[in-house]
């Protein structure tokens, strides 16, 4: 586990500066404090910060093959590579250390690009061809480890983290107004875009190539579509496999050289991962938890502690007040890089902070809700695409649009409190197909609304929002990249190739390593990930994630098993209207602050005004502002 950079000159105009690349890599340190390590050929130079985990005393990076005609800088874990060193090996590879990283130099000898075929793993990485002058970056199939990317004057830089990228002073620190829009009503980025003007993440399952002056990109992996024509499995046969390769995924990932542990929730999915990994275990699994001192109704803490003494872990918890919150906002905000409006990241980097003072890996239960349809927009999506099919043909389009202003002040009131949760609903479906889909995978009228839009955006952010359509662009792209024939499986595929990308994911990966902790998703095996999309709708939503349930009732307490899904979520609606409500107040009303150049000034005080003195409930959208204000001074982001 690592982190990468560099760059390359397109033009071949030898402008690859390595003093460039030495300051990259010390920007993201923390990613990588056992070491570093630099490659400098004309017109290519690459740079990492290494956190060891296996091979600890060898596999030092830039990696090369046994004619140093390839090189490699790596940042995560290839699963599977025991395997793929014997095969290599029997090939006549030569290899000359006993690490992971190695193993993708040589399947790209063998392989060319089709050498992702062969991976079990989570990566982000740079290799450099020097006979063909050819530079491959990639990310892995599902996005754990990301790469960013600017390309300016026949120049691409690359990191691991967006930050990074600001140790060339050239690199334009400004906001990119066409995608504010998409940020404000989903709350993190979807699509390839960031909200840095000039700056993208390398999409996930995707390489880029840049030979010969150009770039292209070179996708070698998509979340599977069900089987044309497959046999309708058994319930009893579904489960059987699922808890055999839940069993083989687990095993591969505790493949370590250092201590690791796990982070437990109160819910089945970090159970089931931990019930997998006591079985397996020399000794006592180390298990963190993450809860909070304020009364909620889905606090984690007791549920945990219960799982965690029926499998006699050694448990630690980390009890946060609403002043570690507070905290470890400001310190989420400048290592996520992009504004991200999901305060279970910040629970999260408390966590791994206290976690990586005695383990450098954890395991997680990060996906089971993705792959076995525990959201509600699983069942969402499809009863929405059965009400347009029906009645929804007979309403006008935008019927309930004007009610939406109306809905912050709804929801203060426990009548009519209910109303801003189903009225969206009864829209939808009424709209086009796409549109419909976007608005309710993002909430939309439910936080963020086009009353509120058209209110609060000033003359730039409203221009930008007219004219450049990126969230719904972007969005259709990803739907019809979605699209399956059955809605269940559509819902899957969406949320995977939305959510998961775009938030739950990059923040797993950025808040962990903020501590220098690697963090593993045993349910993001790409074996595992084919056999989710191909369970049978009708098995799969039996019940919510009977699937999971089910093939781990042998290994897991009834108890466990049967307690309903709860969300995780921090006390901040609490905290946002008591302890922490000064504190906000006073970012977001500076009349000096970021956002009054982007909004209109009295809708803002309005908003504002009336959400503190109780007259509307809007946290989502009060969140949202204020990660972006943050975030803006933390990265000293212009609005032009």
């Amino acid at each position: 586990m690592c982190g990468i950079c560099g760059l390359i000159d397109l033009d071949g105009q030898d402008r690859a500066d390595p003093a460039l690349v030495q300051r990259m890599a010390e920007t993201i340190r923390h990613r990588g404090p056992d070491g570093d390590g630099f490659y400098h050929a004309p017109n290519i130079a690459l740079g990492m910060r290494r956190l060891s985990i296996i091979d600890v005393r060898g596999s030092d990076q830039p990696l090369t093959n046994e004619d140093r005609s390839i090189w490699l800088v790596f940042n995560g874990e290839i699963y599977n590579y025991r395997e793929l060193r014997d095969q290599l090996k029997r090939r006549n590879h030569v290899l000359k250390t006993e690490g992971d990283g190695e193993t993708i130099i040589h399947l790209y000898e063998e392989y060319g690009l089709n050498l992702f075929n062969h991976l079990r793993g989570m990566y982000g990485f740079a290799l450099w061809d020097a006979r063909a002058e050819r530079l491959v970056l990639a990310v892995d199939h599902i996005g754990m480890k990301p790469l960013y990317l600017h390309e300016r004057e026949g120049k691409l830089l690359f990191a691991s983290e967006a930050k990074a990228l600001f140790a060339d002073p050239e690199t334009p620190r400004r906001l990119n107004l066409e995608t504010l829009d998409t940020y404000l009503s989903f709350g993190y980025m979807i699509g390839a875009e960031t909200l840095f003007d000039d700056i993208r993440r390398l999409p996930p399952g995707h390489a880029l190539v840049a030979e010969k002056g150009t770039t292209w990109l070179h996708p070698f992996w998509e979340f599977p579509k069900p089987a044309a024509n497959g046999q309708e499995a058994s319930e009893t046969l579904v489960y059987q496999q699922a808890r055999e390769l839940l069993a083989d995924s687990v095993h591969i990932h505790l493949r370590s050289d250092v201590p690791l542990g796990l982070f437990l929730s109160g819910g089945v999915d970090s159970a089931a991962v931990l019930a997998l990994m006591s079985r397996e275990a020399g000794g006592r699994v180390k298990s963190y938890t993450v809860g909070y001192a304020a009364e909620t109704p889905d606090n984690e803490l007791l549920h945990a502690r219960r799982i965690a003494e029926h499998f006699k872990t050694d448990h630690h918890e980390r009890v946060l007040t609403a002043e570690d919150w507070w905290d470890g906002l400001h310190k989420t905000v400048y290592h996520h890089d992009e504004p991200i409006a999901n305060e279970s990241a910040v629970s999260l980097l408390l966590l791994a902070e206290h976690t990586a003072r005695e383990v450098k890996v954890v395991l997680t239960g990060l996906g089971g809700d993705e792959l076995f349809g525990g959201y509600t927009g699983h069942r969402a999506l499809p009863q929405l695409l059965r009400d347009q099919q029906s009645w929804g043909r007979l309403l006008p389009a935008g019927s309930l649009q004007r009610v939406e202003a109306y809905y912050p002040t709804m929801k203060r009131y426990r009548i009519v409190g209910a109303i801003p949760t189903y009225l969206p609903r009864w829209q939808q479906a009424g709209l086009p197909r796409d549109e419909a889909i976007r608005r309710m995978m993002s909430f939309d009228g439910m936080v963020f609304s086009d009353a509120l839009r058209e209110r609060l955006y000033g003359p730039a952010v409203a221009r930008a929002w007219a004219g450049a359509h990126h969230k719904e662009q972007t969005y259709a792209a990803i739907i019809d990249r979605s699209w399956r024939d059955r809605a269940e499986d559509t819902a899957q595929a969406l949320i995977i190739n939305t959510w998961l990308s775009g938030n739950a994911l990059l923040h797993t990966d950025k808040v962990t390593m903020a501590s220098s902790l690697e963090a593993r998703v045993p349910l993001f095996d790409p074996v595992l990930l084919k056999f989710a999309a191909n369970i049978p709708a009708s098995i799969r939503m039996k019940a919510n994630k009977v699937v999971l349930r089910e093939a781990m009732r042998p290994y897991l307490p009834e108890w466990s098993l049967e307690r309903p899904k709860q969300p995780f979520r921090t006390p901040i609606q609490h905290w946002f209207e008591t302890a922490l409500a000064d504190r906000i107040r006073e970012v977001l009303i500076d009349p000096n602050n970021h956002l009054r150049g982007l909004f209109q000034p009295a809708a803002l005080d309005a908003l504002l005004h009336d959400h503190f003195w109780g007259r509307t409930r809007q946290i989502e959208v009060v969140f949202r502002l204020l990660t972006l204000e943050l975030w803006m001074q933390r990265f000293g982001i212009s609005a032009a």
